[in-house]
């Protein structure tokens, strides 16, 4: 009851938020009057905790027909047609699909907009957090964890998809407002500096007891593990996963049908749908048909290439696809979500959005092994997901090169439609152009690397510069 209580207060703190920032550009707009900006927020326990609940809300909200990192299904649906794991049946995505976003389009500018403003609200607490002396000293220090956590998660997804992006850290408009792009490797070490704060803030239990939907130091070290992969840092990655990894009480690989359940034994980081839901997750609103009977018109497919790459035997082909078949033709889709509508009881999900969990640490320690010429306990790591799989084990013979490859493989097998990982992993190892060119049917133009920095901001802010390409 109290976490429900905190859950409400928290909402109303942060639709004034929404209302003065979610469809404005955050680095073009002040906080209004009522943003939770008012110092009181953070001078009790009750009121504190509502200020960093209501980050969580802006993460899973659906104040906008467009997707945004995390709400909506965000990035899990964007970056799916973007790669080669989904295609829609009408030309709506055709923007993603032939890698043609314009910088004046709402979803490049809404991801950018929603993205910092999840910022502004992460600031906003850690400033508060920081400056208050009247809060207990136990929940100040998990609450600033979690706060950099989440400022973290967001600028990672930030300059991961725009490059160079502007660093915030502040709440000033007048500083904010006016300040140019941030090279990517400056964000990532920020990035790196939250995750580590974080992880000495946070606490290895979930704050909530049974609830996986706030993060805790695995989620910290684990989202770590990642930062330091896209880094090429392999011999951290490889020890920051190993640390997610040695949780044997928390974490463990549960049967393919549990995974995505709400609190399943995998789960390291989840995100629970705000208020009364009429579905368990927007995934499988954007992933499971409506009806069975008729051809897909508001829903994604699998691309045959994906469908086909499934070998024999491998369980997630018939436990994460669904098919049906339409006057002859046979329709693939992600079915990693299976609850399209809630159950009867409104509000009790049974499947929350996973966000991160076990089986990447093991992809992640896989490849930051092999990198390091570590074959085959990397090719061990790659088997144990395989073995949950019902696959059959790769050899630890392989060359360093042919293991990469099984990495990448398997990483597409596991991972699709999660959150964009297929479309960032070919970027980050120089592959894009080899697979996506021939699959696109044009050369690989590396411009599409990264998305457009909307006209909005660079009307907005003249320190702003735009992608090549666009």
């Amino acid at each position: 009851m109290q976490t429900q209580a905190l859950l409400r207060f928290s909402r109303r703190l942060l639709v004034p938020a929404l209302l003065g920032l979610g469809s404005c550009n955050f680095l073009d707009v002040g906080p209004p009057p009522t943003q939770v900006v008012d110092t009181n927020v953070y001078a009790a326990d009750g009121s504190a905790t509502a200020g960093v609940l209501g980050i969580y809300i802006g993460l899973t909200s659906r104040g906008t027909a467009v997707p945004g990192i995390a709400n909506d299904a965000g990035l899990s649906v964007l970056l799916a047609v973007a790669a080669d794991e989904t295609v829609f049946p009408t030309t709506g995505y055709d923007s993603f699909r032939l890698n043609q976003i314009s910088p004046a389009g709402n979803t490049a500018s809404t991801v950018w907009s929603q993205a910092y403003t999840n910022i502004y609200q992460c600031n906003t607490a850690v400033a508060g957090l920081t400056a208050s002396n009247s809060l207990t000293a136990s929940l100040k220090t998990q609450l600033l964890g979690e706060a950099k956590f989440l400022r973290a998660f967001n600028y990672f997804y930030l300059t991961s998809l725009y490059g160079d992006v502007p660093l915030v850290l502040t709440t000033d408009y007048a500083t904010s407002s006016t300040l140019g792009r941030t090279p990517r490797a400056t964000v990532y070490a920020q990035v790196v500096t939250d995750l580590l704060d974080a992880q000495k803030q946070l606490s290895p239990a979930y704050p909530v007891s049974g609830e996986r939907t706030r993060v805790n130091q695995a989620a910290a070290t684990a989202l770590l593990a990642r930062a330091y992969l896209y880094q090429q840092n392999w011999s951290a990655a490889e020890a920051q996963a190993s640390a997610v990894l040695a949780q044997t009480s928390l974490y463990s690989l549960p049967a393919l049908s549990q995974v995505f359940l709400s609190n399943s034994q995998e789960a390291i980081w989840q995100l629970r749908r705000a208020g009364t839901i009429s579905t368990n997750t927007a995934e499988a609103t954007y992933f499971v048909p409506p009806s069975l009977t008729a051809a897909p018109t508001g829903t994604f497919q699998l691309t045959n290439s994906l469908s086909s790459a499934f070998g024999t035997p491998d369980n997630r082909a018939s436990t994460w696809i669904g098919a049906y078949t339409v006057a002859g033709t046979t329709y693939r889709y992600p079915f990693k979500y299976q609850q399209r509508i809630n159950t009867p009881n409104a509000g009790l999900a049974t499947e929350y959005s996973v966000v991160l969990r076990l089986a990447e640490q093991y992809l992640i320690r896989a490849e930051a092994r092999i990198r390091q010429g570590k074959v085959s306990d990397g090719i061990a790591d790659l088997n144990a997901v395989r073995n949950r799989a019902g696959a059959p084990a790769l050899s630890t013979g392989l060359s360093q090169a042919d293991a990469l490859l099984a990495v990448e493989n398997e990483r597409r097998l596991e991972l699709f439609t999660e959150y964009g990982h297929r479309w960032f992993d070919l970027i980050r190892t120089g592959r894009v152009a080899a697979v996506l060119g021939p699959q696109k049917g044009v050369a690989w133009d590396p411009n599409d690397n990264v998305w457009p920095i909307p006209t909005t901001q660079l009307l907005a802010n003249p320190a702003l510069t735009q992608n090549p390409g666009y």
